[in-house]
């Protein structure tokens, strides 16, 4: 008897592992993508801002910086998030794309002018999500 007993340790053990991810996980994986997503834009800024100073570049080189800077960023916390689950990773990089958007636009409300553009936030909201779920596809599968 102490036998099958060791076996249905062993089963349960293994079923443990294939149990679906909580969703409370998610959101943190998501959560924590789009703030140090948010977090390594600001060191990027700041260093693009100090480079700008210091080589006196034109102001006409910022908008494509800033532009590719962002995507790369968000990609990146879309990896970082599906890849701390392995499941989903396109809807965890979009959802923190989106999610980083909407916190970098209040971010900008509360430091700069605040207006609001319909089409512009639907772009960036769009530019968001596609490039959080290329980076998510990338963070489930490396």
């Amino acid at each position: 008897m102490a036998r099958g007993w060791g076996r249905m340790k062993k089963i349960r053990k293994t079923s443990n592992r294939q149990q679906p991810e909580s969703v409370v996980n998610a959101i943190i994986a998501v959560l924590k993508g789009s703030l140090i997503a948010i977090i390594i834009t600001l060191i990027f800024f700041t260093l693009f801002a100090v480079i700008i100073k210091v080589a006196d570049l034109q102001e006409s080189i910022i908008p494509p910086v800033v532009q590719v800077v962002r995507t790369l960023c968000i990609a990146f916390g879309g990896l970082l998030a599906a890849r701390a689950s392995k499941k989903m990773g396109w809807l965890k990089g979009g959802i923190t794309g989106i999610l980083y958007i909407l916190i970098a636009f209040i971010i900008s409300s509360l430091f700069g002018e605040s207006n609001f553009m319909g089409s512009l936030i639907l772009s960036d909201l769009l530019l968001g999500a596609v490039a959080g779920a290329v980076g998510g596809i990338i963070g489930v599968n490396i």
